[in-house]
């Protein structure tokens, strides 16, 4: 991947409040090969919180999204880095 791949999706939480989330994600793969994400999660316009730049496990870029989307939705669930 040379350049940044940019994708949004919506999530809704399994538990607690249950509000949807819009998230946005910015995909990089190095030179390495390593992949890595960021990720922005909103609540309607209000900003709920940042994914800092974190290695993904995948090496290609099919799997480092589907990686990345299952990382997500996991803080998401378990309020990891996101203020509810």
């Amino acid at each position: 991947m040379s350049k940044p791949l940019l994708s949004r999706f919506q999530y809704t939480r399994k538990h607690g409040k249950q509000r949807t989330y819009n998230v946005t994600v910015n995909l990089v793969q190095k030179a390495s090969g390593v992949c890595a994400y960021a990720a922005w999660v909103h609540f309607e316009t209000e900003f709920k919180g940042s994914g800092l730049m974190l290695p993904l496990v995948a090496n290609t870029p099919d799997a480092a999204v589907r990686e990345a989307r299952m990382r997500i939705q996991k803080d998401i669930d378990d309020l990891v880095g996101i203020v509810e």
